[in-house]
């Protein structure tokens, strides 16, 4: 099974923009004090890196006939969202407090580890990530 294929580069890249953008963007909010628009931010945020992340992985199980329930989209999410908050932190950009991000990312760590040990699980029913139904048809 190929780990980094184009789609997941794809990902990446317009992960790595949006990640950015919302970075900025709610270090503007909390620098206003606007709860609800960080809040909104945050929703707005959450939907378009959902969105993102199942068309590239639909593309992805397509082009290449992956099987491999996201996993591979949510570590790279995971990745790039709390190496972008500790980055922010040391820029000096009204984010969360060092301590906030550390929870964080345990907590996010926690879940990503869950959704692992369900990849193990369901990669038991695939032959290299492909599925036993699809080749034994």
């Amino acid at each position: 099974m190929r780990i980094f294929t184009l789609r997941l580069g794809q990902f990446a890249i317009c992960a790595l923009f949006a990640t950015i953008l919302f970075r900025y963007i709610l270090s503007l909010c909390i620098g206003m004090n606007s709860w609800t628009m960080s809040i909104l931010c945050s929703i707005v945020y959450f939907c378009s890196m959902f969105l993102c992340g199942w068309l590239f992985g639909k593309k992805d199980s397509v082009d290449n006939g992956i099987h491999d329930i996201g996993f591979r989209f949510h570590a790279v999410t995971y990745i790039l969202c709390i190496s972008m908050s500790y980055l922010a932190y040391h820029i000096g950009w009204n984010t969360e407090n060092l301590n906030s991000i550390t929870i964080t990312a345990i907590t996010w760590g926690i879940v990503l580890f869950v959704h692992f040990i369900l990849f193990l699980i369901e990669q038991r029913k695939t032959i290299k990530g492909y599925v036993k139904d699809d080749i034994f048809e």
